[in-house]
């Protein structure tokens, strides 16, 4: 998976998801030296169920329909530790990028809600960042979902006065970096049809809400440590950290994107 903690902090846990299909079990090979290690099997579909939340399981942003964290089914008591309190309160900076992920995973998934309910858990309790690490996440048949938890009120990822949530999908660079993940894995072939026009859609819709030149470079200023990074407005994962995200194929097809996304916009 795809994904960076937060900023100014080291990576202290890594973990990787791993679709098991209709598996009944697993076996678990380590390299030499390797310690601290734990596997944890996750049933998103057949396993417990939990109350959810009684919002709307749609809504818009920009006239661009996505589901919420209700209408995937994300458990919200994963955002709190054992005492009560928040493992990680949102911070809200002014918006200032946004970066384009694939989660590494499989293609042509058949239960795409399960497998982010995989991933909020993976980045939630696995990797200790308390919630799931992107914005948004988009699957195959276009479906754009809600991701890291901003509030009752406001745009989804922002608050009411229209800064941005805080999330976890580029260790160094999150505050101010708002990030999209494509579900599934773009290292040899493209996205769906579905997927890449709800992505342009999208990317349109946050560069409208914030003012943004969707085909511009910028300098990238982190609120929170200071580090700076020129960047597209429009990155990909690898133009902030050495990664294979989001895939070779997906990244060379990003200077058409941008100019995709700027059409939109400018229409």
């Amino acid at each position: 998976m795809c994904a960076g903690g937060a900023d100014g902090d080291p990576a202290t846990r890594v973990g990787v998801l791993v679709p098991a299909g209709g598996a009944a079990g697993y076996e678990l090979r380590v390299p030499d030296g390797a310690g601290d290690l734990r596997a944890t099997a996750l049933d998103t579909v057949n396993g417990p169920t939990v109350a959810a939340s009684s919002a709307p399981a749609t809504r818009r942003i920009g006239g661009v329909e996505y589901v919420t964290r209700a209408g995937w089914g994300a458990d919200e008591s994963l955002r709190f530790k054992a005492d009560g309190s928040e493992n990680s309160p949102q911070t809200y900076y002014p918006a200032q990028t946004l970066t384009v992920h694939h989660t590494a995973g499989v293609n042509g998934d058949p239960d795409p809600a399960a497998t982010i309910r995989a991933y909020y858990h993976q980045h939630a309790i696995t990797n200790d960042w308390g919630d799931i690490g992107y914005h948004f996440l988009i699957d195959e048949a276009g479906r754009i979902y809600e991701g890291r938890y901003s509030g009752a009120d406001g745009l989804p990822a922002h608050d009411t006065t229209g800064k941005m949530v805080t999330a976890f999908h580029a260790a160094g660079y999150n505050s101010g970096n708002l990030g999209i993940a494509l579900l599934g894995t773009f290292i040899d072939q493209s996205t769906a049809a579905a997927a890449r026009n709800s992505l342009t859609l999208l990317l349109a819709a946050l560069s409208a809400v914030h003012d943004f030149d969707p085909q511009a470079d910028v300098t990238f200023v982190n609120p929170v440590n200071g580090v700076k990074r020129n960047v597209p407005m429009i990155s990909g994962h690898r133009d902030w950290l050495a990664t294979e995200c989001p895939g070779a194929t997906l990244y060379s097809e990003l200077p058409a994107l941008r100019a995709d996304v700027a059409a939109v916009f400018s229409g």
